[in-house]
């Protein structure tokens, strides 16, 4: 691919910034909520489906778009992503009502499945070998930042301004975005005349992410054990088998299952989801610590939890050179042991933690997360003629990864309060402050042992390829 190299360095932030905001959409939307709930007087299990179809909506879609960038080429859909979410996020930002609202973060979630699809296959296109590591870094950094940064910038703009502000943002990027890419992207270069589509594979992983997303949220409101919630767990698990099944017998399957048989890309794609699923976490209980346990303003919440972001800014592009010229397993598990430490810390946090003390741990927390590199294991790790439905794979066990730190934070969180009360307990404790520290402890002592698991997975990359290297 024959571009200036100003020029593929401007593609990545172009693409990156895209994957900034659909990220960031998935999380600043959780801050938001009580403002909505009073703005468009909905209650507040009808809003919480503003957080929830939006990232369905992504996990049923990014296979079907990766497989269909292997085809068709990764700029068409790309562009065509970044048109939809634009005009999701215009619909969201003039919402008159919950029903609007709605259907606006569908539009969202169909551009930006297509855009997070491909992101990773246009750099991979664009870049040499040589400098895919640094590239791969500055994507994830960027990307990270939206994943984690939510909170904090939410915090900040709900200080200041309405809700509606927080799609309003979208919209000029993606234009630009749009435009950038329209004079200055790369042309395809698959030109494939006859295009298949694996309706019945599409079918069954829709399904299968669909009840899987529905149980977790109806888990969270009536809880797990309910009939309800295990029967569509149920249905989630016989619709993996049918995909399996499907998947094994048809000519052009959505994903090749085969893939899965390079161990390292496996790993490497379980290992991202644990991260995430970790590093939700925060999103998750830390703005419940700092405005309700220790009463701060939302916007001073914002700016502290700011910090996780700011140390993505700092380790994810150190980490990413040092990828280029040591292996990226290695890179990542110094950064795991890293952010195993902040983690300890959570799990032990008392009442009169100081602030600045605080800060520094969560800031450490974010060098850690900032500093696992898992686009470059993933990416580096696929073979050449799956790098597309490589890109969706890492783009969909992120937010997998999302979606059950979402729903892990929570559950154990509330978990550890009822063990305190002796009680079932589903909402913050005001009139017993000191539960919801115990609860604190027992979410983040979950979040340190998913972190062990992870460490795990990425010793055991690290001696296959020693192994390797060896032969």
């Amino acid at each position: 691919m024959n571009m200036k190299s100003n020029h593929i360095w401007l593609t990545l932030f172009a693409t990156s910034f895209m994957s900034f905001m659909q990220l960031l959409d998935a999380s600043i939307v959780n801050v938001a909520i009580p403002s909505l709930t009073k703005d468009l007087n909905v209650p507040m299990n009808r809003a919480e489906w503003i957080v929830s179809v939006y990232l369905i909506l992504i996990c049923m879609l990014l296979l079907f778009w990766g497989r269909m960038a292997d085809q068709i080429g990764y700029i068409k859909i790309f562009q065509t992503g970044t048109v939809f979410f634009t005009i999701g996020s215009l619909i969201c930002a003039l919402s008159p009502s919950l029903n609007v609202l709605l259907f606006g973060r569908i539009v969202q979630g169909f551009g930006a499945s297509m855009s997070m699809a491909t992101n990773l296959g246009i750099i991979a296109m664009i870049f040499p070998m040589h400098l895919r590591g640094r590239a791969y870094g500055i994507n994830s950094i960027i990307a990270q930042l939206g994943n984690i940064s939510g909170p904090g910038l939410g915090g900040i703009i709900l200080g200041y301004l309405s809700w509606h502000w927080i799609f309003i943002l979208n919209i000029p990027i993606g234009i630009i975005v749009f435009i950038y890419g329209r004079f200055m992207f790369p042309k395809d270069s698959r030109k494939d005349t006859k295009v298949s589509y694996d309706w019945l594979g599409l079918a069954t992983f829709s399904l299968m992410i669909a009840t899987f997303f529905v149980a977790i949220f109806m888990g969270q409101d009536i809880g797990f054990g309910k009939a309800a919630v295990l029967v569509t767990f149920l249905v989630s698990i016989v619709s993996l088998i049918g995909f399996i099944y499907v998947e094994q017998r048809v000519s052009e399957p959505l994903i090749n299952l085969h893939i899965f048989k390079a161990s390292r890309l496996t790993l490497s794609l379980i290992s991202a989801l644990l991260v995430y699923t970790v590093a939700y976490y925060a999103n998750v209980i830390l703005p419940f610590y700092l405005t309700d346990f220790r009463s701060l303003s939302t916007s001073l919440t914002g700016l502290i939890l700011m910090a996780i972001p700011l140390a993505n800014v700092i380790s994810a592009p150190i980490a990413g050179i040092f990828t280029d010229k040591y292996n990226a397993t290695n890179v990542s598990l110094v950064n795991l042991f890293v952010y195993a430490i902040p983690l300890i810390f959570l799990m032990r946090i008392s009442a009169d933690t100081g602030l600045i003390f605080f800060t520094v741990m969560i800031f450490l927390l974010g060098i850690g997360n900032g500093g696992f590199q898992n686009n470059p294991m993933i990416m580096g790790y696929a073979p050449k003629e799956y790098q597309g439905v490589a890109g969706s794979l890492a783009a969909l066990f992120r937010n997998l990864g999302m979606g059950i730190g979402v729903s892990l934070a929570t559950t154990s969180l509330y978990y550890g309060i009822g063990l305190k009360a002796h009680h079932q307990v589903g909402d913050y404790p005001h009139a017993h402050p000191q539960w919801f520290l115990t609860g604190m402890h027992f979410a983040y002592f979950t979040a340190f042992i998913i972190l062990i698991i992870a460490i795990i997975l990425v010793f055991i990359m690290r001696k296959i390829d020693k192994k390797k290297r060896e032969v």
